[in-house]
C-alpha cells in the first residue's frame, strides 16, 4: 500500500467535497458555499492524505485576510480535518496539520484559527484564545418590554435584494475589525455555514444588517448606521423567529452590547474560535493597542518570553504600545500555547496578579466567525 502527502488538484474537487460529506455526514456545498460551491480553484487550499490514489485523510487550509485597527492580518482558517473510518489512527491527521501549519509559517502568516476540540489540536499549537460575548434574547423579554416599538422595522433576505449588497459591504469594512472581503464575495460568505444575511430597513430607508442561522437560534454580525434603534431591532428578530435568539457582538459595539445588557435574558464572555499567533509579538502589539483605543491602557512594561521562540518588552507609555525584543529577565515564561492562553483567554479575566496585568490582559483578540473557516 502506497501512501502519498499533497495538495488537492482542481480536477480533485468534487471528490473531496465527498470525501468531506461522507466522514461528516453532510452537504458542504449547502454549509459552505464559499469553498464547495463551484468554486474548484479552492481545491488547492487542501491536504490530502492518498492510499494507493484514494483520499483517506484532508486537512483545508484557507488563506484569509483581516483589518484589524488598519493593520492588515494574514492568516489562515483549518477547516474540513477529516479522516475516513478505516484509515483512523495512522498519523494522516496529524500529518496533514503539520504541513499545513508549516507552510502557513513559511508564507508569513500571522495567525491561524480553527473550531475543535482542545487538546487536540494544541499538539499543534493551537490555543483557546479568540474571545466572544455572547447574549440570549427570549419572546419572553420581548412580552416585558412593549414600550419599545418594532413599527418600521423590516427584515429582508440579502440574497432577495440584492441592491442592498454595496451598503452592506461599505458598513462592514468601516468596523475597527473586519475581514477583507470582496464585494462580489459578500453575500456568499455570509451565507455560509447554514446562515442567511438579513437587510435591515427602518421605513423604508437602509437601517444595517445581521448574519442569522437559517433556524433563527443565533445571530452575528449585527451592524447598524443609528446605534438608537439596536433596542427594536433586536425585538423584530426575535418577533421574526419567535424563539430565544443568541447574539454575539464584538466587544467594541458598546451601544449593541449597552441595550442587550438591559434587556437581554443572559450574557457571558467566552472563548470562540481556537488561535495560533504565528507571529506573536505582531498580534499582541495590535490587538493590545485596539483595546488601548477602546478602553484606555495604564502606562507600564513587562517582558514575555515563549521559551525557543523570543522575548519581548510589551511597554505602554502615554497611550502608545510597543512590542520589541529584549534580553532584559522575563516576568512571564511559559510555551507558546500557554502563553496564547494567558495573553488572550477570556477565561483569565480577573486572574492576573497585578494592576497593570488585569487592566492590559485578557487583550480581546476578535475575528469575523463568518470568515474564520
Amino acid at each position: 500500500m502506497a501512501t502519498e502527502y499533497r495538495k488537492a488538484a482542481a480536477e480533485e474537487y468534487e471528490d473531496l467535497i465527498d470525501f468531506g460529506n461522507m466522514v461528516f455526514q453532510t452537504d458542504f456545498a449547502a454549509l459552505l458555499p464559499k469553498l464547495y460551491q463551484d468554486h474548484p480553484e479552492m481545491a488547492q487550499h487542501h491536504y490530502l492524505a492518498l492510499e494507493d490514489g484514494e483520499i483517506k485523510g484532508m486537512v483545508g487550509s484557507f488563506p484569509l485576510e483581516f483589518s484589524v485597527d488598519g493593520e492588515i492580518v494574514k492568516a489562515y482558517g483549518i477547516g474540513t480535518v477529516s479522516v475516513h473510518p478505516c484509515a483512523r489512527g495512522k498519523g494522516y491527521m496529524k500529518e496533514l496539520m503539520k504541513r499545513a501549519v508549516a507552510d502557513a509559517k513559511a508564507a508569513g502568516a500571522d495567525l491561524m484559527c480553527l473550531g475543535g476540540q482542545r487538546q487536540r489540536y494544541e499538539y499543534f499549537g493551537f490555543a483557546e484564545a479568540c474571545q466572544q460575548r455572547r447574549f440570549t434574547i427570549t419572546p419572553t423579554n420581548r412580552r416585558h418590554w412593549k414600550q419599545i416599538s418594532t413599527k418600521g422595522i423590516e427584515l429582508l433576505p440579502l440574497p432577495d435584494n440584492s441592491e442592498y449588497t454595496a451598503d452592506c459591504w461599505k458598513l462592514h469594512q468601516a468596523q475597527p475589525i473586519h475581514a477583507v472581503r470582496r464585494i462580489e464575495d459578500f453575500a456568499e460568505i455570509c451565507c455560509s455555514w447554514s446562515s442567511v444575511p438579513l437587510v435591515i430597513r427602518k421605513d423604508g430607508a437602509f437601517l444595517g444588517y445581521v448574519i442569522c442561522r437559517r433556524e433563527g437560534t443565533s445571530a452575528g454580525e449585527l451592524l447598524l448606521n443609528d446605534w438608537q434603534e439596536a433596542p427594536a431591532v433586536l425585538f423584530a428578530l426575535v418577533e421574526k423567529f419567535g424563539k430565544d435568539l443568541s447574539i454575539t457582538p464584538f466587544y467594541f459595539q458598546k451601544e449593541l452590547i449597552r441595550a442587550l445588557n438591559i434587556v437581554a435574558e443572559s450574557g457571558s464572555v467566552e472563548d470562540g474560535e481556537m488561535i495560533q499567533t504565528l507571529n506573536f509579538p505582531r498580534m499582541l502589539e495590535i490587538f493590545l493597542r485596539l483595546k488601548g483605543k477602546q478602553t484606555g491602557l495604564l502606562d507600564g512594561a513587562l517582558v514575555l518570553e515563549i521559551p525557543g521562540e523570543g522575548k519581548w518588552q510589551v511597554r505602554v507609555e502615554g497611550g502608545e504600545v510597543s512590542v520589541r525584543d529584549t534580553k532584559e529577565p522575563a516576568d512571564w515564561s511559559m510555551d507558546a500555547v500557554r502563553m496564547q492562553n494567558r495573553v488572550f483567554s477570556a477565561a483569565n479575566l480577573w486572574e492576573y496578579d497585578s494592576l497593570l496585568e488585569n487592566n492590559w490582559f485578557p487583550v480581546p483578540l476578535e475575528l469575523p466567525n463568518h470568515d474564520m473557516t
